[in-house]
């Protein structure tokens, strides 16, 4: 896996950015993000199918207009993920809090039944180690066990 592309939006209204690179603080997100306030969604992630989704269709329901990820991950299978897991990317620690992203009621897709892939292609995430997130950079999963590293 790796690190496709990075989005930011600086303020509300403004438009998203693609950036090259990306400082990620622990606790708050990627610094300059208007959603890099803390919590527990500092980060969004999203795999390229759901990258694909929002810059095509999914101009048909609310979030394609609305919803950007901070970063895009090339080969990310979320169904492999769980929450309270930890993940290297780039300089960064983060440990994911939420997987999936909520639909709108009023979005005409969730009316109609027909759930956009933001709904199973998205995680959360909260930094819990500072550091630089460039495009091109490898992601890692974090294992524990008393026989490895803990990093693949």
């Amino acid at each position: 896996m790796k690190v496709n592309s990075l989005f930011i939006k600086r303020k509300k209204g403004g438009n998203i950015e693609r950036i090259e690179e990306g400082y990620f603080k622990r606790e708050k997100g990627l610094v300059g993000d208007i959603n890099g306030i803390g919590g527990d969604r500092q980060v969004s992630i999203a795999t390229e199918r759901a990258r694909k989704y929002i810059e095509g269709e999914g101009a048909k329901g609310i979030c394609g207009k609305r919803f950007y990820e901070n970063i895009t991950i090339e080969g990310l299978n979320i169904e492999k993920f769980f929450i309270g897991q930890k993940v290297i990317i780039g300089e960064t620690i983060q440990e994911i809090t939420h997987i999936g992203k909520r639909c709108f009621p009023e979005c005409n897709l969730f009316i109609l039944n027909d759930p956009c892939p933001l709904s199973k292609e998205v995680l959360f995430t909260r930094v819990l180690k500072n550091g630089i997130v460039k495009a091109g950079d490898k992601v890692g999963i974090m294992y524990y066990n008393n026989t490895d590293d803990g990093v693949r």
